[in-house]
């Protein structure tokens, strides 16, 4: 093969291979759209979740949150098709004891209200189930 013919076979597999790559990569602000139309009135926003699992890479994502005691909290999840589907948030008290899921009889649910009975270091982890995507969002909502 020429010098030239290689280069430009290079050229012409880095461009497919980039190509590849930014459409795989997971467009989570779509989906925070999704979830923050589904945060029931009187919930006010409080903070947003990446939930990428890099193509089923990461099978489990974790985020750290403080909560107040006799305080509503609201977690909405979106997905592919504006869905929760393969989506499972659960909420881990400061024991990491198990206190509520989106995925209950066997059904994914787009998410969950909490009535806080202790202020603390919560732990709200996303997992993956059956899903074909491996990306979305959650929002958190509180009300007082």
């Amino acid at each position: 093969m020429k010098k030239t013919q290689i280069t430009s076979l290079l050229a012409f597999s880095f461009i497919l291979f980039s190509i590849h790559t930014s459409f795989s990569q997971c467009n989570v602000e779509i989906h925070l759209t999704k979830s923050m139309k589904n945060l029931e009135k009187g919930f006010q926003f409080s903070k947003s979740y990446r939930v990428d699992g890099r193509g089923g890479a990461r099978k489990r994502i974790e985020y750290t949150c403080v909560f107040s005691k006799d305080t509503n909290y609201q977690i909405q999840i979106s997905s592919k098709d504006g869905k929760s589907e393969g989506i499972i948030a659960t909420l881990y008290d400061s024991r990491r004891n198990r206190v509520i899921s989106t995925f209950y009889n066997n059904k994914f649910l787009p998410g969950f209200t909490y009535k806080c009975k202790a202020t603390g270091v919560y732990y709200l982890s996303f997992t993956f189930k059956g899903s074909k995507s491996y990306c979305g969002a959650s929002i958190l909502g509180f009300r007082r």
